[in-house]
């Protein structure tokens, strides 16, 4: 009974403590300075193919392959996609929810054309659509 009580007091705090442990996705992160999701949404040309570092909450997580995640901004509303390159890094479902640290190289997509003209996606004068292409994350 002794060494079953001594045992438990052994392994139990490894037990609670490994949900809070941060799990590395992809490459490992190399910038010290973070860069706000707001500034990346309300200037595009600015860090178009610049390497940045984010952070916020998953918001969204690819229910197909975990090959992108949808991160908060700092502003209320705002969120930007996380694309990874697919087989490379795979997000489980279980992210959603948690903290993450994320870098990669944004990139500034062309406006989908859209069929129907009326469409705001469809409009010549659409704000461009932005995205980081990720190389790793840190989710805790």
């Amino acid at each position: 009974m002794i060494r079953t009580v001594r045992a438990l007091a052994l392994v139990l705090p490894a037990l609670i403590a490994a949900p809070l442990a941060a799990q590395q996705y992809g490459k490992e992160l190399t910038l010290k300075k973070q860069t706000k999701i707001s500034d990346i949404i309300a200037k595009p040309d600015a860090f178009e193919g610049k390497l940045v570092q984010v952070r916020g909450t998953i918001v969204g997580v690819c229910e197909h392959a975990g090959c992108w995640i949808q991160i908060s901004g700092d502003k209320r509303f705002q969120s930007i996609i996380f694309k990874v390159e697919d087989g490379v890094i795979s997000f489980p479902m279980e992210v959603k929810g948690k903290e993450v640290i994320a870098e990669g190289v944004v990139a500034k997509l062309a406006p989908a054309k859209a069929e129907d003209e009326s469409c705001e996606e469809g409009k010549k004068d659409a704000p461009p659509k932005v995205r980081i292409n990720g190389l790793g994350a840190v989710a805790k």
